[in-house]
């Protein structure tokens, strides 16, 4: 315990200390985060523009001979496979643009104005 007129010991962890250790691990993980975000919207997106699937079924036979007919399949064939698409390819481009605001915003941050920011478009 320390009297009056004494000044109790600095400890080695200090609050100050563990809050910016906190900032700092909050802010990598954000960032983790918005990279995986991004990687799965990307590739999504790139999965169901390029797919594309082929049958052919056996429609009826003449005699001996087989006659068969071949269906393609695309993503353009479907209205909400297009929608999927459009939207995954939006949701990449912006987690791409919050990417850049998180990593080269620091040095533009104005009063916190960039937090502020951000966490609206994320509610959007």
């Amino acid at each position: 315990m320390a009297s009056k007129g004494e000044e109790k010991p600095e400890l080695a962890g200090s609050k100050q200390g563990i809050v910016s250790v906190t900032k700092a691990k909050h802010d990598q993980i954000v960032l983790v985060l918005r990279v995986v975000a991004f990687l799965a919207t990307a590739s999504a997106t790139i999965v169901m523009g390029l797919n594309q699937e082929t049958k052919t079924l056996l429609v009826g036979t003449i005699g001996t001979t087989p006659i068969r007919a071949t269906l393609k399949a695309k993503f353009q064939h479907t209205p909400a496979f297009v929608f999927f698409v459009v939207a995954n390819g939006l949701a990449s481009v912006y987690n791409l643009v919050m990417l850049g605001v998180d990593v080269f915003g620091r040095k533009l941050d104005c009063k916190g104005l960039r937090l502020v920011i951000i966490s609206i478009l994320d509610m959007g």
